[in-house]
């Protein structure tokens, strides 16, 4: 018999590398940043190069050596455009952006048409498919932020393997249990879905969304629940075995059944809640169970909810791939609303209002919703389809659900 373990992270890994990120400056004798190395410390590896350097002004100083590069640029999550970087005559690339609002932001350097990380920068973010990896920077601000680690309980994340029979592959799902939850029995479940450039590990990872929810917890403004945070890709799980995955066929247009056939839709079914279910003391109840998703599983998550709505009681997609949740698709909900009005006590849709990638998409799917008449909250906030977003959005929806 197969027997999985479960690794448990008692976790503030993203808030660990923080103290890297913002050196006071060199010390006493140690050359400047992207300057000359000194006797005995560069030699041939060449100039010294701090990067990232958050100023005292929220400044962030970026640096790349590429000495035979002819073009360098900086950009990612910053503030939405590339920066040109200026070489030095060392050989050191350089661009200053901001001042940036205190937060989380990813960034990546192009360095004539090859994308690169930042070698001085150990915080990385996993990416996939088209979306590769990224470095990670956190600007702070004047205290902990909703996202940080703060002097209160904590729970756990567990990374947890399972096989998946419907799709033949070995995957895991990182578990989010709250503080004392061993000593507790029949927890609500919220299932978080990742976007296409995540893996399972990116609501936690960059998502912070273990602190968030220990914040929240301790603050009483959410109730202590266990958070499944699954891999959303057809694919083979990272940590479990060689790279594989299942090939999906292409939807056969806007009138086509429901996409819960899907591979990853045959795996949450049939897999990975019976697994939940099974190993973790939730609640089976769909009153107690929640489903919320980012991007591409914000659109998973409206695929659940609109084709087994009695699975659940609250939904909340955040900057949705919404393009298939329409009245051809789904005639039965838009024609009787009251089908999902019943079923559904938080029926949530957040956008950044200068989201371009899924802003129209959310802007058609809530007029719709409306003029069908089925209740929903459709929250237009600042930013654009990046994580900067996507943590606020769990921050304002987690204390909706479970009341």
């Amino acid at each position: 018999m197969l027997k999985t373990a479960t690794l448990i992270l008692a976790l503030s890994l993203p808030a660990a590398t923080a103290t890297a990120q913002t050196p006071s400056g060199p010390p006493a004798g140690a050359p400047v940043p992207g300057g000359p190395a000194a006797p005995g410390r560069g030699g041939p590896r060449g100039p010294v190069v701090i990067s990232p350097e958050i100023g005292a002004d929220r400044t962030l100083t970026l640096r790349y050596l590429a000495p035979n590069a002819t073009q360098v640029t900086a950009s990612g999550e910053l503030d939405g455009k590339p920066h040109p970087m200026t070489k030095g005559a060392d050989g050191v690339w350089t661009v200053t952006v901001g001042p940036l609002a205190p937060d989380i932001y990813t960034y990546a350097f192009n360095v004539d048409g090859v994308v690169a990380l930042d070698p001085r920068n150990v915080n990385t973010k996993y990416g996939y498919g088209n979306f590769g990896a990224v470095s990670i920077v956190e600007i702070p601000g004047d205290g902990p932020a909703f996202y940080d680690v703060k002097d209160v309980p904590h729970g756990e994340v567990r990374i947890k393997p399972y096989v998946s029979k419907a799709l033949g592959l070995n995957r895991t799902a990182w578990i989010y249990t709250p503080p004392g939850y061993d000593k507790g029995s029949n927890y609500p479940v919220l299932y978080l879905l990742h976007g296409a450039g995540d893996i399972e590990s990116g609501w936690t990872m960059i998502g912070r969304a273990n602190n968030i929810l220990d914040n929240l917890i301790a603050e009483g403004k959410a109730k202590p629940m266990v958070v499944v945070m699954p891999q959303g890709h057809p694919i083979q799980s990272f940590w479990t075995g060689p790279a594989k995955g299942v090939s999906q066929p292409p939807p056969s247009g806007p009138t086509a059944p429901p996409a819960i056939e899907g591979g990853f839709f045959k795996d949450f079914l049939n897999d990975l809640m019976p697994m939940v279910e099974r190993d973790y003391k939730v609640s089976k109840k769909a009153e107690d169970r929640a489903i919320a998703g980012l991007s591409m599983g914000g659109g998973q998550t409206l695929t659940l909810a609109f084709s087994r709505p009695e699975l659940f009681r609250y939904v909340a997609a955040m900057s949705a791939a919404a393009n298939g949740i329409t009245e051809a698709r789904y005639p039965a909900v838009f024609k009787d609303p009251s089908v999902l009005n019943k079923q559904f006590k938080v029926f949530w849709v957040g956008i950044g209002k200068d989201d371009t990638l899924t802003g129209p998409s959310n802007t058609a799917l809530h007029d719709a919703l409306s003029k069908a008449g089925i209740t929903h909250t459709y929250a237009v906030g600042e930013g654009r389809h990046e994580w900067t977003v996507w943590r606020q959005h769990l921050r304002d929806v987690a204390p909706l659900l479970f009341k």
